[in-house]
């Protein structure tokens, strides 16, 4: 096993004698396993626990055993106690993806601490096809069929070559002791029962089922890649990041092929299938709606599907006050900056649909920045009678999301600003102007780096 290891290590390109190396280890085999291992190897690496406390004292005794194995080899150990039920509830997670997001969220700030070049866990054949298994009963995709990767960024894998049988053997012949997760043995676990009931019928239908399963894995993980540079390249072609995200879908058809690529164009705003399946069905049906879940809210219209978070939505009491013209003023997702300047040519003819240049003449402070309300009206540039903005955004064809979080500035009772669309006429610049206030809108959410 130790050849194999290595072998598998080098021609990988996982880690060298150089690096400095995190491994988790939770005082099971497999975990401990790699640790002797890696020792015996070896490479410069040190441990790190977390306690979650899920078993009382025997989550104590696990974190006094990892401790005592460190001191005996000499290894430095880190070991953190957590209350994971309290994470769960706070986060609303089942235990398990508390007790993960701890478990990684540590480990990656120790590996930044002592500038670590990989993270390693000792995860084996057996849970990679137990992965697979448990996302095919949820429902998955490619990468979940695909299972685990043996790297992925920092993290990375090395025992996902041997399975669990060639980990315990190892431990009795090296005479390695370990202890034994009282809960991997409960039935109340999906995953104990696809361990226990599952992998033992597909070991006997099919011996090689764990080589079977990385040959599977190898073009699996080939057809994500193609699948990833096509996304990219759509993603390149149709989608602006903004304030409110927008994708073009014109192209999309009821295909397929559009269906999968469109979901894989939305995955990263954590989108239910279900939910999924209503939105392609709007898509394809040229039908305008509104969709809700987590923090987001998607809004398709006219061909695109635009996305934003539902913190832009602006309360209809609130407003600002700007109470002179050189101000910088931050209202919900936007900024605002105020500056007082002289006639050019250049603000009079300007096209900037974030930049607003008013006659100084007209406004009266100080100015109020609201979101705008059924009934308000304007004279839009361009036009000598006034017009309901809610009738001009329809012309204008803006969507039921942009109109959520869509600002007017007013001077008294007067809109001169309808911000980043259009300023009223009545308080647009002449030949004979002298001083004007120059207003430009910028997205908080783009120039904090922010954007998706």
């Amino acid at each position: 096993m130790l050849a194999k290891l290595k072998a598998h290590i080098e021609s990988h390109h996982l880690f060298n004698s150089q690096d400095r190396l995190l491994l988790g280890v939770s005082a099971g085999v497999d975990s401990i396993v790699l640790a002797h291992l890696l020792k015996e190897l070896p490479f410069d690496f040190f441990i790190a626990h977390m306690n979650f406390g899920l078993r009382g004292h025997e989550s104590d005794l696990d974190a006094d055993f990892v401790k005592q194995w460190g001191l005996r080899h000499g290894i430095i150990t880190h070991v953190l106690k957590v209350n994971a039920e309290i994470h769960a509830k706070k986060n609303q997670l089942s235990i398990q993806m508390a007790a993960r997001s701890l478990r990684y969220n540590w480990f990656s700030e120790l590996a930044t601490l002592h500038k670590c070049s990989a993270i390693l866990t000792a995860h084996h054949a057996d849970d990679n096809l137990e992965t697979v298994l448990f996302n095919l009963i949820k429902g998955t995709g490619i990468r979940g069929l695909r299972g685990m990767k043996i790297q992925q960024g920092l993290l990375v894998r090395p025992l996902l070559i041997f399975d669990k049988q060639e980990i315990i053997n190892y431990a009795q012949e090296q005479r390695i002791s370990w202890r034994e997760d009282a809960s991997n043995f409960s039935n109340k676990y999906v995953r104990n029962n696809i361990r226990k009931k599952v992998l033992p019928v597909l070991k006997e239908i099919n011996p090689s089922v764990f080589r079977t399963f990385r040959d599977t894995q190898a073009r699996l993980i080939a057809s994500e890649m193609l699948l990833d540079q096509k996304v990219l390249d759509l993603k390149a072609q149709y989608f602006k990041s903004g304030l409110i995200d927008c994708l073009e879908v014109s192209w999309v058809k009821d295909h397929p092929l559009d269906h999968l690529l469109l979901f894989e164009l939305l995955e990263s705003y954590e989108l239910g299938y279900a939910q999924f399946k209503q939105i392609f069905r709007s898509v394809v049906q040229n039908q305008s709606a509104m969709f809700y879940w987590n923090e987001y809210q998607l809004n398709v219209d006219r061909g695109k599907v635009w996305i934003g978070t539902s913190d832009r939505i602006i309360d209809p009491s609130a407003y600002k006050e700007i109470t002179n013209a050189l101000e910088v003023v931050e209202f919900y997702n936007h900024q605002l900056i105020f500056n007082n300047i002289l006639s050019t040519t250049e603000s009079i003819n300007n096209k900037s649909l974030n930049i607003a240049c008013l006659d100084m003449e007209k406004l009266t402070f100080p100015l109020t920045l609201r979101k705008w309300k059924k009934g308000d009206y304007f004279y839009p540039l361009g036009m000598t009678h006034k017009k309901k903005v809610s009738d001009f955004l329809i012309d204008q064809k803006i969507p039921k999301i942009m109109k959520d979080g869509l600002l007017i500035l007013a001077s008294k009772k007067e809109i001169c600003w309808l911000v980043g669309l259009r300023i009223d006429d009545r308080f647009k610049l002449k030949n004979s102007t002298e001083n004007i206030l120059r207003i430009e809108v910028r997205d908080l959410k783009e120039s904090d780096g922010r954007g998706t």
